[in-house]
C-alpha cells in the first residue's frame, strides 16, 4: 500500500468492540450494516492495485464520515486472512463501518466467456461510492439473468450510458474507446482509471441513441479486469484485434504486487 493511501488523513480506528464472531451477514455474504468496501483480486495471494482500492477508500470514508483503522493495520490483517485462506486466484473484500472492519479472502472463478448485456428499462441512479447493503445491485444482475443475459446497461435520467451493476463500460466509437464521465452518475473504478491514465480511452458522455454505433465494448471491474462483449441486446459486437489489444494493455497495466 505505501505511505500515500492516507497520506494526509489521521486514522486511529482500530475495530472498537468488533469481532468476526460478532459480525452478522447478509445472504451475499456481506455484514448486516452499512459501510464502504473495497473488492480487489489477488493472484498467488498477491493483490492487484491496492493501493487505488485504498485511496478510493479512504475518498469514500471522508465524505461519508467512517473511521478506518490505521494503515499498517490494514496491511497487517490483509497478509495474515489472505495466508489464511490461500487461493490461487482469490477475491479479497475489505469492508468497513462505524465500529466496523471485516475480511474475507475467497477463490473467484475467472470469467472465460464474453458478456452479453441488455438494457435495464429504468433509470438507475449511480453511486461514487462503493457501499453496502449491495442488494439493488445484485437485485439488477438477476433481472439481467431473468432475461438470459449477464448484465444490464444502465442510464441517468439524461438518457446517458453509465455503467453496469458491477462493471464500467468501455465502448469502441468511431475508432475510439470512450468510457462515460463520473459526473453522469458511475463508480470511478480502479480499473477504468487504469485504462483512462495508461491505455489511451477517452472521456465523455454517451448518450443512449449512440449505441447502434457501438463497435465494441469491454466491461472493466477489478475482478474480471477486461472482460469482452458480445452482444448487446439483439446487437452483435465484434470481439477483434481493438478489443483483444486494449484488453492486453488493461491487464499488462494491472499485475499484482506483494504486500508482504
Amino acid at each position: 500500500m505505501g505511505r500515500d493511501p492516507i497520506e494526509g488523513a489521521s486514522f486511529d480506528f482500530y475495530c472498537r468492540g468488533t469481532t468476526v464472531s460478532a459480525i452478522e451477514f447478509d445472504a451475499h455474504g456481506f455484514p448486516q450494516s452499512s459501510g464502504i468496501f473495497e473488492t480487489i483480486k489477488t493472484v498467488e495471494g498477491a493483490p492487484i492495485a491496492l493501493g487505488r482500492h485504498m485511496r478510493r477508500a479512504v475518498t469514500s470514508a471522508q465524505d461519508l464520515g467512517i473511521s478506518l483503522p490505521g494503515e499498517e493495520f490494514i496491511r497487517t490483517e490483509i497478509i495474515r486472512v489472505v495466508r489464511e485462506n490461500p487461493h490461487a486466484v482469490g477475491r479479497l473484500r475489505i469492508c468497513f463501518g462505524q465500529d466496523l472492519f471485516h475480511i474475507t479472502h475467497e477463490a473467484y472463478l475467472e470469467q472465460s466467456e464474453p458478456a452479453t448485456l441488455n438494457f435495464y428499462s429504468q433509470t438507475v441512479i449511480g453511486s461514487t461510492h462503493k457501499t453496502f447493503p449491495y442488494d439493488d445491485r445484485f437485485a439488477l444482475i438477476k433481472a439481467a439473468n431473468d432475461e438470459g443475459f449477464h448484465e444490464s446497461v444502465l442510464f441517468n435520467e439524461k438518457n446517458e450510458i453509465t455503467e453496469t451493476a458491477t462493471a464500467n463500460l468501455v465502448l469502441l466509437i468511431s475508432g475510439d474507446w470512450v468510457t462515460p464521465p463520473i459526473t453522469s452518475g458511475i463508480l470511478p473504478g480502479v480499473v477504468r482509471a487504469i485504462a483512462i491514465e495508461e491505455c489511451g480511452v477517452k472521456v465523455r458522455t454517451i448518450h443512449v441513441s449512440e449505441i447502434p454505433e457501438v463497435e465494441s465494448a469491454l466491461l472493466l471491474s477489478s475482478l474480471r479486469i477486461a472482460q469482452p462483449v458480445s452482444h448487446i441486446g439483439d446487437m452483435t459486437l465484434k470481439i477483434g484485434d481493438a478489443s483483444r489489444d486494449l484488453e492486453a494493455q488493461i491487464r499488462a497495466h494491472s499485475q499484482p504486487v506483494s504486500v508482504g
